[in-house]
């Protein structure tokens, strides 16, 4: 089984937010399932924060509950939305927010 990787960045988010967003979001997905890896990335090197950008690596088993948690978490933010990507940084959905939740098991299912 290959394990997939996304990343999700914050979109239309003040740095602050995006950061904060990133904080809340990595916690939620490590409670949720032991199956993930959750690192947080820098945007730009040259900065001090400790990264808005989440790398995800997660198998199979693990997308149905860490969806159902980023959609569970989104609800909660009204304000935040995500974009997630490929390794490659091919887009997979941007701007999705919790309207748009249900949609994310069958877009981490989607390998490009």
């Amino acid at each position: 089984m290959d394990p997939y990787m996304y990343l999700l960045t914050f979109d239309n988010s003040s740095p602050a937010d995006a950061s904060r967003y990133a904080d809340e979001l990595r916690d939620v997905l490590l409670d949720t399932t032991p199956d993930i890896t959750v690192q947080r990335r820098r945007n730009d090197s040259h900065t001090q924060d400790f990264g808005t950008t989440l790398v995800l690596v997660l198998g199979t088993p693990a997308i149905v509950a860490v969806a159902t948690a980023i959609g569970n978490w989104l609800k909660l933010r009204q304000s935040a939305s995500l974009t997630v990507k490929t390794a490659d940084e091919h887009i997979l959905v941007q701007n999705i927010t919790s309207k748009d939740a249900a949609q994310l098991t069958r877009i981490f299912l989607t390998k490009k």
